[in-house]
């Protein structure tokens, strides 16, 4: 798991730099990250706190030091392994595919709110964590809290343009890079399995998860287990 320690900058920096020994150039410098974190910053007024939408592993290892955590419902994206990882869950030889937002469709997932006196050094670890190698782009959400709240929360997109995305790879491409790429930093299925399962505790099901699990499990001769029906959660 994540650890906030993982994501100090001195860490940042050394996996920037064996990033770039190994030829991928596009990882962010810690001046460009903090730029981008700079304009986030310049969004909200002094003693504002701030909303985060999570989807992916942020939800079941969220790191962050947050006010209050609620299920919630994001209109106009949906969860896709549309990018390559040849490192952390994978290798050059076999990258691992990651999720990210892309346009078009819905997602439920978690939002977390960020209280505004620790406003700039979560979000310098967010930024850290996601803003690595570019893959993403800063996304400004509305979300409908569980409770029927609407707040606008910063999230990540995937950048299309950006040569590690692949967001039209068949499901059963995609599967198979998630079933068998593994890395220093765990495997791709056990990425997938966290968040299936921290969705479903949540009471969200999400078909797009659903099918990958399915696939994922076939491809490495596992047992496919139906999943359970969803079930009520609270804020």
């Amino acid at each position: 798991m994540l650890k906030r320690e993982d994501l100090s900058s001195e860490r940042i920096e050394q996996i920037v730099r064996e990033a770039r020994l190994a030829g991928y150039h596009f990882f962010l410098s810690a001046e460009e990250r903090a730029a981008s974190l700079r304009e986030a910053l310049a969004r909200y007024a002094p003693g504002e706190d701030a909303w985060v939408f999570a989807y992916g592993s942020l939800m079941w290892n969220p790191v962050l030091e947050y006010a209050e955590s609620t299920r919630c419902h994001v209109d106009g994206w949906r969860r896709s392994f549309c990018f390559w990882m040849p490192m952390g869950r994978g290798t050059p030889e076999l990258p691992g595919l990651m999720l990210a937002l892309e346009q078009g469709g819905q997602c439920e997932g978690i939002a977390y709110r960020l209280p505004s006196g620790l406003l700039g050094s979560e979000l310098e670890l967010l930024w850290n964590r996601e803003m690595l190698a570019g893959i993403y782009r800063p996304q400004w959400v509305r979300a409908r809290l569980h409770d029927g709240r609407s707040v606008t929360a910063v999230t990540f997109g995937v950048d299309p343009s950006h040569s590690q995305y692949c967001g039209d790879l068949a499901i059963e491409k995609a599967a198979h890079y998630i079933a068998f790429a593994e890395g220093r930093r765990g495997t791709c299925r056990d990425y997938l399995a966290n968040t299936a399962a921290c969705a479903r505790a949540l009471g969200i099901r999400d078909p797009y998860i659903e099918d990958m699990m399915l696939h994922v499990s076939r491809l490495r001769g596992e047992d496919v287990q139906p999943s359970a029906p969803p079930i009520a959660a609270g804020g």
